[in-house]
């Protein structure tokens, strides 16, 4: 360790006491404002605290401050605009993020005339020009990567410390009050480009290559998935549009209903467009895996700190399977029965998750029995259907809000708690149990309401009474409670990701003292108007409105085929003032790799799955599409028709399958030639590379 801290001590541009430079090559190099991270500290008021404690909070400065430049990094301060902070910006010179690039094994596009692959940076490969530039204009290292960079080090030991100095721990110090932020600053170039050229267009392809540069590839993912999601939206949006004026055209002039003999055909088309979707995004992202060369992060992954710092963790006793070494991080697995290590609290997670699917689906027999349907009517089912929508949608609203959380409001929810209690060992593992565990409860909450009217209500008493549909036609009940849930959920998304920080914003304007009348307005400086923009919501949250969004489209669509094009001109705009928050309104995140869109795969899949069942029953049993075909059909019929029409669509999910690969061979082939040039002109330079 310490050979490493002396020679990134000697890859600085700054000089220790031994050296002859007189500060000037330093100056120049904060004075270019390259990517840097910010500490925040709190000025004291010595009209409100003790001088004891306003002398031990520049102490803590003082000492973080020291650490800092001890690692020979660029650090500056300045006063906040009211005095009330002190901002400390941390950046490192070229020599020393060369020297952690290397050290970290940092990866690089190689020139197009090199094969063009990413590569690990090596000094050697960077003499003879070999990297190509990074988008955002830099010379060598992207903003993103140097910001990575720095905080390596910044976490790291300076040389020569004592062995009790412990390093800068920036999460304990926020945790202890000492620290107010620590965060990454924006680089404006690249983030005006941005506004410029993804968050301002809306007709244009989203520059994803420059998104993942400015912001890594988990967030690019995600917006590669979201724009892959809304164009395919445009299939069930037009098909539905067309369906839908045939209904109204049909309604207003002859039969006074939505009823339509091509609600089988579109029921068909939205459960092949479900596996059609699964696989095409599959061959989407497996095409991103190569071009971002992302196909081994997960054995590269770390392990979570969380994790490391667990006391239930054993450290180096367990040996491993397949070395025989001890393992340095282990958490037993357990057993079921009895319950054992992480089955024990997964069995805890299972029961919660049970009570609430319980309590949902008693609050929708409730909705149903003395809510909706009391105010139904034969030919008016107009109030109980809104009513019973709004209802439902409230009720899943909260307890999402509960169970998940609302990032917005920094709330965090139950199933994060559980989860986090459970010891995954990396980010991935942990990430996938609170997605997939989170679905075990969204299933019920989001779609048994309307499952419980579209199939349920004319065959089983509920709250111990019969109260089917009224003349038992249940497609007008479920057609007005659909559109309103899906109204409900665009609406609260809209208010969670625009008016909750609105709220907030104007809130926090409340407590800010105004200039003086006459005196001079006091500019803030970009820092510290980033230092109030909020923190960003967890990539994982961005997915989730979205994708149980597709649910309700493949699952009930057919009940309502406008409300396809009503989620497609809302996401068109969403995702754009999406990209602008995150720009304008939302301190950078902080980047992450990711290979793939996790567990939510799996969901979409099992939703795919449930989409030929319901669209089945929907056409078969609910909706009296069939009748414009067979008039004479009997419920014995109808019943068949369900089943003979499942299970074609199953057969057509299966041949979807394996007709549309999810191994791009074009993506594959590109990966193999830069890859092979790649080794060729390593080879011809004489170039290997170190084993870790």
């Amino acid at each position: 360790m310490a050979g490493i801290q002396k020679r990134r001590q000697k890859a600085t541009r700054y000089f220790t006491e031994d050296d002859d430079d007189d500060g000037g090559a330093t100056a120049a190099a904060t004075s270019t404002m390259p990517p840097a991270m910010c500490a925040v500290f709190k000025t004291l008021d010595p009209d409100e605290h003790e001088s004891a404690e306003i002398e031990a909070a520049n102490q803590v400065r003082e000492k973080v401050i020291g650490k800092l430049r001890a690692l020979n990094l660029n650090v500056d301060q300045f006063n906040s605009s009211d005095n009330k902070f002190i901002f400390v910006t941390i950046g490192a010179p070229e020599t020393m993020l060369k020297y952690e690039a290397e050290h970290q094994r940092a990866k690089l596009r190689l020139r197009e005339e090199y094969g063009g692959a990413l590569c690990y940076y090596l000094g050697e490969l960077d003499e003879k020009k070999a990297y190509d530039k990074p988008l955002d204009g830099f010379e060598l290292f992207s903003s993103t990567l140097q910001l990575k960079l720095i905080d390596e080090v910044v976490r790291s030991k300076p040389y020569g410390s004592n062995e009790k100095d412990e390093p800068i721990d920036f999460d304990e110090l926020m945790a202890d009050g000492k620290v107010e932020e620590y965060f990454p600053l924006h680089h404006s170039r690249m983030r005006m480009k941005l506004v410029l050229e993804w968050a301002s267009l809306m007709t244009k392809p989203q520059p994803l290559e420059m998104v993942r540069e400015y912001f890594g590839e988990q967030i690019a993912l995600f917006y590669t998935w979201y724009g892959f999601y809304n164009t395919m939206l445009w299939i069930p949006a037009l098909c539905g549009l067309v369906l839908f004026c045939s209904q109204m055209y049909t309604y207003s002039s002859m039969s006074g209903s939505l009823e339509n003999p091509f609600i089988l055909v579109y029921g068909i088309v939205l459960s092949l467009w479900a596996s059609c979707f699964c696989q095409l995004w599959m061959a989407l992202e497996n095409t991103r895996k190569h071009e971002w060369d992302t196909l081994d992060f997960e054995n590269d992954e770390k392990v979570r700190e969380e994790f490391m710092e667990s006391n239930e963790v054993i450290r180096d006793e367990v040996l491993n399977d397949v070395t025989g070494d001890p393992e340095e991080y282990y958490y037993p697995d357990g057993s079921w029965l009895p319950p054992t290590g992480r089955a024990r609290k997964q069995l805890i997670t299972y029961v919660v998750i049970g009570l609430v699917n319980a309590i949902s689906i008693f609050v929708s027999f409730f909705i149903w029995a003395d809510m909706s349907r009391p105010l139904m009517e034969p030919g008016n089912v107009i109030m109980g259907g809104i009513i019973g929508g709004v209802a439902s949608a409230a009720v899943s609203i909260i307890i999402d809000s509960l169970m998940d959380g609302v990032p917005e409001l920094e709330h965090k929810g139950i199933m994060a708690v559980l989860v986090e209690g459970e010891l995954w060992k990396t980010d991935t593992e942990h990430q996938d149990n609170i997605i997939l565990k989170t679905f075990y409860f969204k299933l019920v909450t989001k779609y048994f309401g309307l499952t419980l009217v579209a199939f349920a209500v004319n065959l089983t008493p509920v709250m111990g009474e019969d109260r089917p549909c009224p003349d038992w036609q249940c497609m007008p009940v479920l057609q007005v409670m659909y559109v309103t849930i899906i109204v409900c959920e665009l609406l609260y998304s809209l208010f969670q990701s625009q008016g909750i920080p609105a709220l907030k914003k104007a809130i926090s304007n409340l407590s800010v003292v105004p200039d003086k009348v006459g005196g001079p307005k006091v500019a803030k400086s970009p820092i510290e108007d980033q230092f109030e923009w909020f923190d960003p919501s967890p990539v994982i949250e961005m997915y989730k409105d979205k994708v149980y969004q597709f649910g309700y489209i493949v699952l009930f669509a057919a009940a309502f085929p406008i409300v396809p094009m009503l989620c497609l001109v809302s996401n068109t705009f969403d995702l754009r003032q999406r990209a602008m928050t995150l720009l304008t309104k939302n301190k950078r995140p902080e980047p992450f790799v990711a290979a793939d869109i996790g567990t939510y795969q799996t969901i979409l899949e099992i939703l795919a799955t449930l989409a030929i069942i319901s669209n089945s029953l929907l056409i078969g049993l609910t909706s009296h599409g069939l009748y414009f075909y067979i008039p004479d059909l009997t419920q014995i019929d109808r019943i068949w028709a369900v089943v003979v029409l499942e299970h074609f669509l199953l057969l057509m999910k299966i041949v979807i399958g394996a007709v549309i690969p999810t191994e791009p061979a074009k993506a594959i082939l590109t990966y193999s030639v830069q890859q092979e040039r790649k080794d060729q002109q390593l080879a011809l330079w004489d170039v290997a590379f170190e084993e870790e």
